[in-house]
């Protein structure tokens, strides 16, 4: 998001929250009173030690790096992940930035989170052989695989080789968000739909915000709110009740993966 539309955003929120905390307005109204998990360590960069919390959930692992040779073959700390071992060195030669995650679930289980910052959608790897899940979410999307600004993510659930991908469009959020939705997918059977937040609460109920997103709400293929992510203030996390043990250590994965998406980073 550029300065100015940084700046529009910042006036209209103070406008709308009537010069008090600010809580975003979920697209399922029996969401608008549920209590969130409030998110610490957020602010991530390559000096940052401090765990990434909210909830049951803590990373005991967050490596920030800038751009890497595309001689680097493993993505995982030296985990070699079958068709997926070259990705990491090729996405890092055509992204802002990327961050590895290892996301500890409080019972002793860890899943392992990748993301890649300001990617450059040109450079997916069509017809290598690789079996991702890029032309999928594209077509999905209806995304121009000429995007120069789209945030990848890759969430790898424990003991799991194969991972769930995410792609947004970064710069469709900022100029559309109203009419945009990104994909979460394991494949095309199992997805969900994440879909920028444009409106908070104000005195008078529910207001949209002139630009940009205050957070995701994220839905299952039903339609249903299985998740969100508040970046108001110092961030919340919201996470159903519904979700079985698997899949909440999954959306927590994915909702650690947006909190430390820094469009401009």
């Amino acid at each position: 998001m550029n300065k100015l539309s940084m700046l529009l955003l910042s006036a209209a929120l103070y406008v709308l929250s009537g010069c008090t905390a600010g809580r975003v307005a979920f697209s399922n109204p029996n969401w608008q009173n549920k209590t969130g998990y409030t998110v610490e360590g957020r602010s991530q960069t390559i000096f940052q030690k401090k765990p990434l919390r909210f909830g049951e959930f803590y990373t005991t692992q967050v490596k920030t790096s800038a751009k890497q040779s595309s001689a680097q073959t493993t993505d995982l700390e030296g985990r070699r992940t079958w068709r997926y071992n070259g990705v990491a060195g090729i996405l890092n030669q055509h992204s802002k930035s990327s961050r590895r995650l290892t996301l500890n679930n409080g019972n002793g289980q860890e899943a392992e989170i990748i993301t890649y910052n300001q990617l450059n959608a040109s450079t997916y790897m069509f017809g290598r052989g690789l079996e991702m899940n890029f032309d999928f979410l594209l077509r999905t999307l209806g995304m121009d695989k000429k995007t120069e600004n789209s945030y990848y993510v890759q969430v790898y659930e424990p003991d799991e080789d194969k991972p769930w991908e995410l792609i947004l469009d970064m710069d469709a959020i900022e100029m559309n968000p109203r009419n945009y939705a990104g994909v979460f997918a394991l494949d095309e059977n199992h997805y969900y739909d994440i879909k920028p937040i444009t409106r908070m609460m104000g005195k008078n109920g529910p207001s949209s915000i002139p630009v940009g997103c205050i957070g995701y709400e994220i839905t299952n293929p039903e339609g249903d709110t299985v998740a969100a992510v508040s970046l108001l203030g110092n961030c919340s996390v919201y996470l159903s009740e519904t979700l079985n043990a698997q899949n909440r250590f999954l959306m927590a994965g994915l909702c650690a993966a947006l909190l430390l998406n820094e469009p401009n980073s």
